[in-house]
């Protein structure tokens, strides 16, 4: 089982002058996207969720999706696991008007990207950051090209997912509950 996201404040803590209601929008999107993608692939979502989170007196927001099962292709992974909340933030910004070099950058999810190049390096996929990918591997610029157009296809089951996250007792939905509120069926 892989939990993704767990962020630690200061990820947040760059966004001291953002409100708060910004912060976890960005993130309740951010989990949809691992959430809905993942699902659409076959992995078995337990639960996502955005809470606060304090770490050496500095507190902010932080987001999870937990998985029972999460493995389809290396691409699926990859794309799931390490660049579906990035694009998801980004694709949110652009909606929203506020998609700027700056809030861009706060978006980075290397600790996504990290957790699935450590996937991939444990099943012995090469990766590389840019160009060609190597023999029987991945590049990571084509896996964010992947998971930005699959945000951009499922966007209106993403928002649903998200909204419904924002609107959840303490911000907590089920893997079910997202299912169904994204029409996915088992």
């Amino acid at each position: 089982m892989y939990e993704l996201d767990q962020h630690t404040p200061y990820r947040h803590a760059r966004n001291v002058f953002t409100p708060l209601a910004l912060i976890q929008r960005g993130l309740a999107f951010h989990e949809a996207g691992h959430t809905l993608l993942g699902q659409l692939v076959g992995f078995t979502c337990e639960r996502v969720l955005i809470y606060p989170i304090t770490r050496d007196g500095v507190t902010g927001w932080t987001g999870a999706t937990t998985w029972a099962r999460s493995f389809g292709s290396y691409m699926d992974v990859a794309v799931v696991c390490g660049a579906a909340g990035q694009a998801t933030e980004l694709h949110q910004l652009a909606e929203s008007g506020r998609l700027t070099p700056e809030t861009a950058r706060l978006c980075t999810a290397d600790h996504d990207k990290q957790m699935a190049l450590n996937i991939l390096t444990e099943a012995g996929v090469p990766a590389t950051e840019t160009g060609p990918a190597p023999d029987g591997g991945l590049a990571w610029d084509h896996v964010m090209a992947t998971a930005q157009q699959r945000v951009d296809r499922e966007w209106d089951r993403i928002t649903a997912v998200a909204e419904a996250l924002l609107a959840a007792p303490d911000f907590t939905l089920t893997g079910t509950q997202a299912a169904q509120i994204a029409g996915i069926t088992a």
